[in-house]
């Protein structure tokens, strides 16, 4: 009797189950759990409630040289405004790695010096003159920033007291962004070194990327800090190995095709049309495409999975840069971590735009966000 009662509680289990199966087929939907538990972790979150994340793509807008004025970014600074940032991180080496750096041995602080001369000098001269260290300047900015009593409270003094703290960790385009709120005559009246106001007032004015848009936004949306998040740790690898690389690259036949086919002509062409009209929006919109960053990647990063060199290194050199997105990545989620449900903008290189995102939508409560949403 129990096992005529099990084979049939076994044969409506079946049935049922076969009938799950066919539901979607008539019609009928089911709530399963999906198998990814990453997504299962997504579908916690309401979209309203995430992290906004918008990877905005850059190119060096140094090249521009004489062709470069504040106006070419009018509208993509309007733009940017529409996506309503509360955070914004710019493509710079985080003073926290500049500090480690430092701290290591010969070959890890010439490269920092390198890598941030500015910032080191401007360091070393303010807490030489004001008795200050790494440690007591970042104990300071945390606590201004964290308190948030800075946006309209702080006196004269008490910003100039920020600045040089700010200075002494390496945040120079903080610095320079909160020099940017005084006015003409306090920054006259401000006791610091020539040296340091000039300093700060060429950045202040400066064509790249994380002054002319970074620091720029910032003021306008009275945002008081700029997060540089770039890590340079791969540096120590790529200088053991790339000569060896490049050696081996010239002989490759995969690698010599493929640099009759370097020049992009469409991203040329997108270029001269929108500084002849004076708006390097088209530009941004160009480039920040899926079709754009499709092609780039693959002509700039796909190369190094089609050389098959015998050394290994052409995918050593690929790996070394996806370690290096991992940990901006990883700096942008720390930041997050502190800001859940913010509105958070990246200002960094074209090239790591693919990655940075590819990791970050993966994470729990992100949600990306593409320059080309926004009308």
């Amino acid at each position: 009797m129990r096992i005529k009662l099990l084979f049939i509680l076994i044969t409506i289990s079946v049935s049922f189950i076969s009938c799950l199966k066919e539901m979607p087929d008539k019609e009928l939907t089911v709530s399963i759990e999906s198998e990814d538990p990453i997504k299962n972790l997504q579908k916690l979150t309401a979209d309203e409630f995430k992290t906004n994340i918008m990877i905005l793509g850059v190119p060096p807008l140094n090249v521009l040289r004489k062709d470069f004025s504040p106006a070419l970014l009018d509208s993509l600074i309007l733009v940017l405004k529409k996506f309503n940032p509360s955070l914004i991180c710019v493509d710079g080496i985080s003073p926290k790695e500049i500090e480690t750096f430092l701290l290591l041995d010969e070959y890890y602080s010439r490269l920092a010096h390198n890598l941030a001369p500015k910032e080191i000098e401007l360091a070393e001269l303010v807490r030489k003159k004001y008795k200050l260290t790494y440690y007591k300047a970042t104990t300071h900015t945390d606590s201004v920033f964290y308190l948030n009593t800075f946006n309209t409270s702080l006196n004269l003094s008490q910003r100039l007291e920020l600045i040089k703290n700010l200075l002494a960790s390496y945040d120079i385009y903080s610095a320079a962004l909160q020099w940017g709120y005084l006015l003409p005559e306090e920054k006259k009246k401000a006791e610091l070194e020539i040296k340091i106001k000039e300093e700060l007032e060429a950045l202040l004015n400066s064509n790249d990327e994380n002054s002319s848009i970074g620091i720029r936004l910032a003021k306008e949306e009275k945002i008081q800090k700029l997060y540089p998040i770039n890590d340079y740790s791969d540096k120590f690898y790529l200088d053991k190995i790339s000569d060896k690389l490049y050696e081996e690259m010239l002989i490759s036949e995969v690698y010599l095709n493929s640099r009759k086919d370097i020049l992009d002509l469409e991203t040329d062409k997108k270029l001269k049309q929108s500084l002849s009209k004076k708006n390097l929006l088209p530009f941004f919109r160009h480039i920040n495409s899926t079709e754009y960053i499709l092609k780039s990647t693959n002509k700039n990063w796909g190369i190094y999975y089609r050389m098959f060199l015998d050394s290994g290194l052409d995918r050593a050199r690929v790996s070394l840069w996806e370690m290096k997105c991992l940990r901006i990545a990883a700096n942008i989620r720390e930041l997050s971590s502190f800001h859940p449900g913010k509105n958070i903008l990246v200002i960094i290189d074209v090239s790591a735009k693919p990655f940075l995102e590819q990791y970050l939508k993966s994470l729990g409560d992100v949600k990306i966000h593409q320059l080309n949403e926004i009308n």
